[in-house]
């Protein structure tokens, strides 16, 4: 939890500082609307006087340059564009118990874009001295378009990040939101603390830290050299994945592996209380190390066996498969643990 405290002040300080005056460029302001609720709605429970401001503006970053969007309260989205410039349209929306009300904290809150020597910088800037909401209820959400090969770094402490079809070095972390990343090439980091995380469609050279505190980690159609993906409250599941080496577990629930082994390749699984599947497809075989504390081993592959123990249930399984090339080690507590051919 430290590492999350620490990610937690870190997202909140990034923001509290405005950029030097001389390099701030800012948005545009295109609209505002006004929502006004007759005095009898007003008197109903829950009902709130909403403000939204529209801005937008174009910075030229080039066809492989560098996006760092740090946000407090609201939504990222980022997808591919066109050309050398990424688009960012910024929606703020704030809500008050009057029409003033809602404007002042609307005018409070402000987004800083600073452009500089193929770098964008976005921010969300709270006028409190830590750069947090207080008693501001406003939230700025940010939908983006940057040129494929974009560099990006997103930080959200409330709200859920989403990336599509950048193919650049990605990053991306929430404190309280989900976390989606489709179709992009390099992912090197995809985290929440409370939210979920997927990762779909990506190939990446190198390692992918992909893990949540209480939300499920997914991974779909992910090639990569190396991946630690964990979660202490959620499942991780990682479906049609091509990895060499893979450190993936859970606390509290499902560890499943589903794809090609790597010759040579080594894969540990672990869960407290849930279970440990594998479900294997290609020709690589492997050597085995599996147990369970209270629950069963049962492999539909033929293990030979280097030893088995002789209790009413099978609770661990050390043998070999095939060519015993790979390296499978698959441990639960209080689950159990399956291995099959897919």
């Amino acid at each position: 939890m430290n590492k999350i405290a620490c990610f937690l002040i870190a997202a909140v300080a990034v923001t509290a500082a405005p950029p030097a005056a001389d390099a701030q460029v800012y948005p545009e302001r295109i609209r505002v609307d006004t929502r006004h609720r007759g005095d009898g709605y007003q008197r109903r429970s829950g009902d709130r006087e909403e403000q939204t401001e529209r801005t937008s503006k174009t910075v030229r970053i080039g066809a492989s340059g560098e996006l760092d969007v740090a946000n407090i309260a609201g939504d990222i989205t980022i997808s591919r564009g066109s050309g050398a410039d990424a688009t960012i349209e910024v929606v703020k929306t704030a809500r008050a118990g009057t029409v003033d009300g809602a404007k002042s904290m609307l005018d409070a809150v402000q987004v800083d874009i600073v452009e500089r020597a193929g770098r964008a910088e976005v921010r969300s800037r709270y006028p409190s001295p830590d750069g947090s909401r207080r008693n501001l209820n406003v939230q700025v959400s940010y939908t983006i378009t940057a040129p494929v090969n974009t560099r990006v770094t997103a930080k959200s402490v409330s709200g859920n990040i989403k990336i599509n079809d950048i193919k650049g070095d990605v990053s991306a972390e929430s404190v309280s939101g989900d976390v989606r990343i489709g179709g992009s090439g390099r992912v090197g980091i995809a985290k929440s603390v409370s939210g979920s995380v997927e990762v779909a469609d990506t190939q990446i050279d190198g390692t992918l830290e992909a893990g949540s505190v209480s939300g499920d980690v997914l991974l779909r159609r992910v090639s990569a050299r190396r991946i630690d993906s964990n979660s202490v409250s959620g499942a991780v599941t990682m479906e049609d994945v091509q990895c060499e080496r893979i450190d993936a577990q859970s606390i509290s629930g499902l560890v499943a592996l589903s794809g090609p082994l790597a010759k040579g390749g080594r894969y540990a699984l672990k869960s407290h209380s849930g279970e440990v599947t594998v479900a294997v497809s290609g020709s690589t075989g492997f050597e085995l190390e599996a147990s369970s504390f209270s629950g069963q081993v049962r492999s539909d592959l033929p293990i030979t066996t280097h030893g088995v123990d002789t209790g009413r249930r099978q609770r661990t399984l050390s043998g070999s498969y095939g060519d015993g090339s790979a390296i499978l080690e698959l441990t639960t507590f209080s689950g159990n643990v399956v291995i099959s051919k897919r």
